[in-house]
């Protein structure tokens, strides 16, 4: 008899579960809060222009495999990245680009900080050695045994010395090596300081080798091509319905109750909603309560953003596609002083405009708090806060100004609407040293027939891994059924 599962969420976790679970023989109902499957990898049009709402680079690498099995490549074209942003902060003269030549990058960074010159040399060294490392994608922690782990450590021997010296968060290993302080502002724009200096280190060493891309199109025909896999293989969805529960009996999930009371069976559940959503809500809390409660007193969440694009008559093309722009007088937004602004131009993917047109994203963080507390002028702050972040636009970037035809505005409230992401976080786990190097169990203690996966366990998220804890999960579920674990494409 095959089993049925059904798979909470139809983001990239989601439907990467879905692929591979149907290609290794069971049937599968993904059920999707919003009206279409995808989750935050998503795109919308505004008149002629596509809003592109997640995908600004996408690592390839040994990860490109995963693309390949989930049909996605080479359907989609992954175009390399060799410029991955220009910063500038014009009132201290300072614009560095920043390309996968790390040795120019290094003069650059050394020409600004002398005194720095020794220490941006080993950074950049370990970052070499850091973007080289394979990830370990074969199998997930749980069915790694002992063996095999100690053969894992073997193989990072090389890499030990700037796993150690790179551990620290980013703030404080600034910090502590760095004496610029315009050094240090400038990895502070490139990576959360919470998160280990390694993790903007290993970035580097990916963009080195050629291991960063973006899909050609954007993210809607990435996105798409994962859809229709889904579909190829016979997978079922429902959209537009939320799940409410999570249904338990003698231990064991059973199905789940929509919103609407309609219950689905099924022998299996994977939940790929946020971790405080599927224990504390879908669960009740009666299954891993104490532990999730312990990493959220203890462990970061990225910050939820605000995404503003405008759709603007004229193709930029003598602007960097990615900008950081730094040093700006603070200004009041959301309730925070902002200073510094990172900028997307889409004059690198025709895809998304009409012929000479494009579209210009700002990205800033914000507070789920502020906008949830806005209730009748939420509509009238969205106009207020687009129309403050387009005068800093037009301002620094020439061309914008008197061009602007559409302009869209994505809250931390569009993301919890849209996707049901926690607090409008986009992403799950900030990755600090504990988080990175630890573990998060896909399973939760005294319930079986369930399993997680998603960002909530993969710290750091993005789209690799999200997609790989779709792998992941139904490697788990195929272990524990005794069955062998098949790939959707061969």
């Amino acid at each position: 008899m095959t089993k049925r599962i059904v798979v909470v969420g139809g983001g990239l976790a989601g439907l990467s579960a879905a692929c591979y679970a149907l290609a290794s023989g069971f049937r599968v109902t993904i059920v999707e809060h919003n009206l279409a499957l995808g989750g935050v990898c998503t795109a919308w049009t505004r008149g002629a222009y596509t809003i592109d709402g997640c995908i600004q680079w996408l690592v390839g690498g040994a990860f490109t495999r995963i693309y390949e099995e989930l049909g996605i490549v080479p359907r989609v074209g992954l175009r390399v990245l060799d410029h991955f942003a220009t910063y500038r902060r014009p009132t201290h003269d300072v614009e560095i680009a920043i390309t996968r030549d790390l040795a120019a990058l290094g003069r650059a960074l050394a020409a600004i900080a002398p005194a720095d010159a020794d220490e941006v040399a080993r950074m950049l060294d370990a970052a070499t050695t850091l973007g080289e490392l394979d990830p370990g994608l074969d199998r997930p922690p749980e069915l790694t045994g002992t063996r095999e782990a100690l053969h894992r450590l073997w193989e990072l021997r090389s890499a030990a010395p700037a796993l150690i010296r790179f551990r620290k968060p980013l703030g404080t290993w600034s910090r502590e090596h760095l004496q610029s302080p315009e050094l240090r502002r400038l990895f502070a724009r490139l990576a959360p300081e919470a998160a280990p200096a390694l993790v903007l280190l290993t970035m580097l060493g990916w963009l080195s080798r050629g291991a960063l891309s973006r899909p050609e199109g954007g993210t809607a025909p990435f996105r798409d091509a994962l859809i229709d896999q889904f579909q190829r293989l016979g997978g079922e969805a429902r959209v537009h319905a939320t799940v409410d529960e999570i249904l338990v009996e003698n231990g064991r999930a059973y199905g789940v109750r929509l919103g609407d009371g309609t219950m689905l069976d099924a022998d299996v559940v994977i939940s790929t909603a946020s971790a405080p959503e599927t224990v504390t809500r879908l669960l009740g809390g009666r299954f891993g309560a104490e532990a999730l409660r312990d990493r959220l007193a203890r462990w970061s969440l990225f910050e939820p953003i605000v995404l503003a694009s405008y759709g603007v008559e004229s193709p930029l093309g003598q602007v960097p596609s990615t900008l950081i722009l730094d040093g700006l007088r603070p200004f009041p937004l959301c309730g925070r002083a902002i200073e510094h602004l990172h900028v997307r131009v889409y004059n690198d993917e025709p895809r998304v405009a009409p012929a000479g047109h494009t579209v210009v994203q700002v990205t800033v963080p914000s507070s789920y708090e502020w906008w949830a507390t806005r209730g009748t002028r939420y509509g009238a702050e969205k106009d207020v806060v687009a129309a403050h972040l387009l005068e800093q636009l037009v301002d620094r970037v020439p061309g914008v100004g008197g061009k602007v035809r559409v302009t869209d505005l994505a809250t931390p409230l569009t993301w919890w609407n849209m996707a049901r992401s926690w607090r409008g976080a986009f992403e799950g786990w900030m990755p600090n040293a504990e988080a990175l190097f630890g573990h998060v169990e896909k399973k939760l203690p005294g319930l079986g027939a369930f399993y997680m996966a998603g960002q909530w366990v993969e710290p750091g998220g993005g789209v690799p891994t999200a997609l790989l804890s779709g792998r992941h999960v139904v490697q788990l579920l195929c272990a524990d059924e005794k069955r062998p674990f098949a790939l959707p494409t061969r």
